[in-house]
């Protein structure tokens, strides 16, 4: 079972799996048909038919100018020439919200960032498969802006803390909590770590942990393992607080889900 996914919102003349394509879109920004299926594949019979029947849904709300499809097509993550990318249109953003004056502009953003929401929204989907297959697991997820923190500096000056998700997942037994950074190997290292120490900053501050009773572990999301070596080492050397940054693929992303982050900030 998996909470807060996007509640379906007045969308005249839609069917209910075009209002939650439209609600997934809202929450992602950008997502890819086949990301689109696997997060409502279970209505379906099975992976074909969902994706068939999700392409259907698409092009009947691109024929009603309420999605776009992006002319560029963008490599998917890990790689290689992916589908069609879809975003809301203006008039999609204002059905779906029931809001005016906002103008949604998809086709401005560059190539790099669009593939970082890409990667976001893969991570995304990943962790609602994952969390399908933990007997009684729920998740509570938080996408940006929902997720971002505001806290005070040293010197009094507001300061936003970042995330790409933050995470809950919640069984009988376990309840545990991340805060996700998804890493694109585009970055310097010294920049990642900078954002950990943002983080230690902000632990100090106490109000996540007045918030939700204890501070999440933030994993790192990279693209191949030659990166999740190279931030673990840089991790070590910076001296972080201990136990509380992890590096993980792709791949990997299900184990640490299912088997909750280990006591060492260094990949077994």
């Amino acid at each position: 079972m998996t909470h807060n996914a996007p509640a379906p919102a007045p969308a005249p003349g839609r069917s209910p799996v075009q209002v939650m394509l439209m609600n997934f879109l809202l929450k992602f920004r950008f997502a890819t048909t086949p990301q689109l299926a696997r997060l409502d594949h279970q209505r379906y019979g099975s992976r074909g038919s969902a994706l068939r029947q999700t392409t259907r849904h698409l092009a009947s709300l691109e024929t009603a100018g309420l999605v776009l499809r992006l002319e560029r097509r963008v490599g998917g993550w890990p790689g290689g020439s992916g589908p069609a990318v879809w975003a809301l249109t203006t008039s999609g953003y204002h059905q779906i919200t029931g809001t005016t004056g906002a103008r949604q502009r998809p086709r401005l953003l560059s190539t790099t960032f669009l593939e970082h929401l890409l990667a976001v929204t893969e991570t995304r989907v990943i962790v609602a498969e994952t969390v399908r297959e933990i007997d009684g697991a729920s998740v509570h997820v938080e996408h940006e802006p929902e997720c971002w923190r505001t806290y005070l500096g040293l010197h009094g000056q507001r300061l936003t803390l970042r995330p790409d998700l933050r995470l809950e997942i919640t069984t009988q037994e376990f309840r545990d909590s991340y805060f996700l950074e998804v890493d694109r190997a585009t970055e310097n290292p010294a920049r990642v770590i900078a954002k950990c120490r943002q983080y230690q900053r902000y632990r100090r501050t106490g109000q996540e942990q007045q918030r939700a009773g204890a501070f999440p572990a933030v994993l790192w999301i990279v693209p191949h393992t030659k990166r999740r070596d190279q931030l673990n080492q840089h991790i070590r050397q910076a001296e972080l607080t201990s136990g509380m940054f992890h590096v993980r693929t792709l791949d990997e992303l299900p184990t640490i889900l299912r088997d909750g982050p280990p006591t060492s900030t260094t990949h077994p």
